[in-house]
């Protein structure tokens, strides 16, 4: 499949071209700290397309071609300096000398460049004195750091009797723009282009283009997103000529007849210039022609409407794409070319539904901000297309634009590739508040503003069809202004419905989509509102070690039509790439650059599925297993017969093959290949597997996997890649194995340790703790720390949002106030039992009995009940044992779920299976050490040396980690510190949890939400026992 090369070199080309606005000869100085003012003599939007002096270069679609484009990407002189009021004089001078200066990529953010300093915060402004006084916003003169750009460049003789325009793809967050030294115009909106008429300032040869651009303005009040707050030319700036008569603006309009059959195409177009001419239009299937036609230009106006029939729709299930060819025509010669991609799909807001194309869409979608680890706001086509491909093959199917506008390459992918796109405003002023007496959007003043970047982003993007919802902004109070924009955005655009979360369930917003709604609320909205669908435009709290119960979410959402999914918070981890003194590089967050007063959120940054790098976390898998779109039920497996329920809206699953196997013991006995399916979408078939007769051998359980695979390479996904996946329990045998006990035990008492030793092991018990205190294999120290209940885990993100920290705090050090009330010995012929009874004083009523059998084949069974009851006790993080191994244990085999790391509410990704691989390989560096590297569901743990083992068994089943650090390196104690996986230092052993069970991680949010109660651990009575046998 072809890219055009408009990805290919990441230019972003705008062709468009009105009347500029009449100004002074020179700015006022003051633009950027008043509301009212924030474009100056720029072209007023328009639709984002390409311009061609041919049709065959426009096919081509590579930009560089074209003798009247040049990009003016790469090196630019720059000078940083505190404030606007301190730029040196005369800087925009052709003559100024500038070989100083400093040297800087465009484009790029220039604190990503070692100039300022990046600044995370979340709601606060990031600068100091902020605030808005009546309705005039404070912004910083002093501490306003300012950059000034400089650039030589030709204008080629072809180019006489043309108009030249010079594109800044974005640019953060004000600029002033001169050419020749002449004041050219001004912008705010650093999401969207800023196109100006240079045509009377450039002359014949060589010409200087420069900028001043400024980091903090009355702007920045309008962009106060969750993200670094940085600075300077952030997409591509371009060059182009045009013809005097030019296509200005062209709209497609493609959706559906009523029947969803034929294609109801509309062709609008603005011509600047001498009104004549012709337009001829044609649209290709591939190389194949659905029609061409020609028609005159009138008034400056051109437009046609034709019927495709049969046509093939686009949705992000199949994706398909016409090519529609623009030529303009003077006197029977192409003066322009253009080539758009052409989707033909309806969208609508229909019995209280979202539909596509007459179908209800399921959204499985993730918001994403434009980061990159090292290029910050810059981000290339690379890095793109990597994130689709991860998207696409993890089951995502839709894209939040949180929370403005993103570079147009971004469409073109998502029109090719099959994304649908929530495409937002460049708006948000969190840190005014919500108030209507405070909020910007309900002050007049700002009303201009805010119609101004809404019109921006929809002219601009009017013409993809992966765009099938228009959003408001985020986060930034509802009022009079949001009202307008609604009401424009529904006078120029009837074909897609209107969004905004702040909007709730007033009229301006054609969807309900709430953040953060808990599963309460979202089944009460579910039962009492009919009108408009639910779609969480955030939910699923991703930072750091999180994502629990997410397939709880998803078990309800399918349980309602009105609930048709939400966008996760968020895609990927915005950290920035730094070094610490020693040169090991890691993820910086917030508070790591500036001074020590800087304004900051720390990791709230830090809330992806994926690093910076895009290496997916944890949780990523589970997403992508509740995202699936197939779900599987059992029902008759001793029969084979199982239920696939497709929750596509198009797709018949006939491009997937179904394959099983049964495993024993996480073991594969047989297999299945190469079957075929089909099922009609949103509805349940059934599947026969023939499944062979299974000898049921003892000591044994029996999974069937069964996995939906693709059939063919696509760009995005390749060929036998897992879609869909389940396991089923089969049954279990319930005979067992008899195990003889064979060989002789001594027992060695002194004061404060009895001894239990047998052929090649002892193990001692300390009488005054009580604690298995070392065990010894071959003469050789296994334990370097004793064997311990452990009722505390390091805390994660979202128990820091919740204060588990201190509200659970006495169960962290609980272990040290057990006391021991008896310790009695027993001794028979092939085993040795020690039975400790124990006060726990911190719970002054709580007890504990743990009871140890040590027999003579090196098996140590561990048998406890705690009474951990008491008055307003808070709930209990886990409940198990640690200890500490030598540092060759360090090779890990377990029979249990796997392979990635999972928890009680996030583990339906996992499955039971044989797993193996190194403790050090089990450590996942959160950017923000923590909980980490944990399974669930074991039926057995083992770490070995290249000696020996420690096989960890229990009756039920258990959960356990084993890690080269101890629980409290990850544990950052009463509050969060500035701590990265690179300041820990590898401990000289191994850490072992074997829990009875750990609480669940959370994920509904990270300020305040606590696990789920059906994953939380009670103050109650509980009895755990499990065994070591030592090899």
């Amino acid at each position: 499949m072809q890219i055009h090369t408009t990805m290919i070199k990441h230019l972003s080309i705008l062709l468009f071209a009105v009347t500029s606005i009449q100004v002074l000869a020179q700015p006022t100085g003051t633009e950027w700290k008043d509301e009212s003012i924030f474009r100056v003599n720029k072209e007023q939007p328009h639709a984002w397309f390409v311009p061609y002096e041919s049709i065959e270069l426009a096919r081509g679609g590579e930009p560089t071609k074209s003798e009247f484009i040049q990009s003016l990407n790469g090196t630019w002189k720059f000078k940083w300096h505190k404030n606007p009021s301190g730029v040196v004089e005369g800087f925009q001078s052709a003559s100024f000398n500038d070989k100083k200066w400093d040297n800087i990529p465009v484009p790029s953010n220039w604190q990503m460049h070692g100039f300022d300093y990046p600044i995370y915060t979340n709601i606060q402004y990031p600068f100091t004195d902020w605030g808005v006084d009546g309705d005039k916003a404070k912004v910083p003169e002093t501490d306003n750091p300012t950059g000034l750009y400089r650039r030589h460049f030709e204008v080629p003789k072809g180019w006489a009797d043309r108009d030249v325009f010079i594109q800044f793809g974005a640019v953060k967050s004000a600029f002033y723009l001169y050419i020749n030294g002449q004041y050219v115009g001004y912008s705010q909106d650093s999401k969207t282009p800023a196109e100006f008429n240079i045509t009377k300032y450039i002359q014949s040869g060589d010409n200087v283009v420069a900028l001043k651009v400024i980091r903090w303005s009355d702007g920045s009040y309008l962009e106060d997103q969750d993200f670094w707050r940085l600075s300077g030319i952030e997409r591509d700036v371009i060059l182009m000529s045009t013809p005097k008569t030019r296509i200005r603006d062209f709209e497609v309009l493609s959706g559906l007849d009523e029947a969803y059959e034929n294609g109801v195409f509309e062709l609008k177009l603005d011509i600047a210039g001498v009104s004549k001419g012709e337009i001829k239009a044609t649209l290709k299937d591939g190389e194949t022609s659905v029609f061409s036609k020609t028609v005159s230009i009138k008034n400056s106006q051109a437009a046609f409407s034709e019927v495709v029939e049969n046509v093939k729709p686009w949705s992000a299930e199949f994706p398909n794409l016409y090519d529609l060819e623009i030529e303009l025509l003077i006197d029977g010669k192409v003066e322009q070319a253009i080539v758009q991609q052409v989707g033909f799909r309806t969208v609508a807001i229909e019995e209280g539904q979202l539909k596509v194309n007459g179908q209800p869409i399921t959204i499985r979608g993730t918001n994403l901000h434009e980061h990159h680890g090292t290029t910050g706001h810059v981000v290339d086509l690379e890095t793109r297309l990597l994130d689709l491909k991860l998207m696409k093959q993890n089951n995502i199917n839709a894209i939040r634009t949180s929370h403005y506008p993103q570079d147009p390459i971004f469409y073109e992918l998502c029109n090719r590739y099959g994304f649908y796109v929530v495409d937002e405003s460049n708006i948000e002023s969190h840190g005014i508040g919500y108030n209507l007496d405070k909020t910007l959007g309900n002050k007049p003043n700002w009303e201009a503003a805010h119609i101004d970047r809404t019109r921006n982003m929809v002219e601009r993007d009017k013409n993809n069809p992966s765009v099938i919802i228009w959003s408001l902004g985020n986060e930034a109070g509802n009022g009079s202004n949001f009202y307008a924009t609604y009401r424009w955005i529904k006078e120029r655009d009837s074909s897609r419905p209107v969004q905004y979360e702040r909007a709730g369930t007033e009229w301006n917003t054609d969807i309900y989509c709430p953040m953060y709604a808990s599963m309460e609320w979202m089944e009460k909205y579910a039962r009492e509102y009919s009108d408009r669908p639910l779609i969480q435009c955030e939910y699923a709290h991703a930072m750091g070690n999180s994502l629990g119960n997410f397939q709880d979410y998803w078990d309800l959402i399918y349980t309602y039509d009105n609930l048709q999914g939400g966008f996760i918070w968020d895609w990927v981890d915005q950290g920035i790439l730094k070094k610490d003194a020693d040169g090991n590089s890691f993820w910086a967050y917030g508070g790591d650059f500036g001074p020590a007063d800087v304004p900051s959120d720390n990791n709230f940054c830090m809330n992806g599925v994926v690093d910076a790098d895009r290496k997916p976390h944890p949780a990523l898998y589970e997403l992508k297993k509740v995202y699936q779109p197939v779900y599987f039920k059992g029902t008759d497996l001793s029969a084979g017969k199982i239920a696939l329920i497709n929750h596509n809206s198009f797709d018949d699953l006939s491009g997937l093959e179904l394959t099983w196997v049964i495993i024993a013991n996480g073991e594969k006995i047989h297999e299945g290949k190469g079957i075929n399916i089909s099922i009609v979408p949103g509805e349940t078939g059934e599947v026969s597997l023939d499944l062979p007769s299974i000898n049921w051998e003892p000591n044994r359980e029996y999974f069937l996997n069964v996995y939906l695979s693709s059939k063919q390479e696509t760009d995005l996904v390749p060929h036998g890649h897992v879609v869909a996946y389940e396991q089923f329990l089969l049954g279990q045998s319930q005979g067992q194995i008899p195990q003889t006990i064979q060989g002789l035990l001594t027992t060695a008492e002194t004061d404060n340790l009895i001894e239990v030793a047998g052929q090649n092991f002892s193990v001692s018990v300390n009488r005054e703790t009580g604690w298995i205190q070392s065990i010894k294999l071959d003469e050789k120290e296994v334990l370097l720390a004793p064997v311990k209940p452990n009722f505390w885990r390091a805390p994660v993100d979202n128990d820091y949002g919740n204060n588990m920290q201190t509200r659970c705090a006495i169960w962290k050090e609980l272990p040290e106030s057990f006391q021991v009330n008896s310790f009695k010995v027993f001794e028979f012929s092939n085993k040795v039992e020690v039975q400790v009874n124990y006060s726990i004083d911190d719970l002054k009523v709580g007890q504990a009995e743990v009871v140890y059998q040590i027999d003579a084949n090196g098996r140590i069974n561990v048998k406890s009940r705690f009474n951990l009851v008491g008055k307003d006790l808070p709930e209990i993080p886990r409940i198990g044992y640690q200890l500490q191994v030598a540092k060759e244990y360090d090779q890990l085999d377990y029979y249990g779920r796997g392979p990635h790391e999972n928890y009680i509410d996030r583990n339906t990704s996992a499955l039971v299976g044989l797993y193996s691989s190194t403790v050090k390989d089990q450590f996942f560096a959160y950017a923000r050490p923590q909980e980490n590297g944990y399974k669930t569901d074991l039926r057995w743990f083992k770490l070995s040396s290249s000696d020996h083992a420690l096989v960890f068994n229990s009756k039920l089943l258990f959960g356990g980690s084993a890690l080269p650090y101890a629980q409290e390196d990850l544990d950052d104690g009463d509050a969060k510190e500035q701590r990265h996986p690179v300041d820990l230092i590898e401990q000289p052993f191994n850490e072992i949890h074997i829990d009875l069970k750990q609480m669940g991680i959370g994920g509904d949010n990270s300020w305040g939400a606590r696990p789920h109660d059906e994953y939380t651990i009670f103050p109650g009575v509980y009895h755990f026992e499990f065994s070591i046998q030592l090899k």
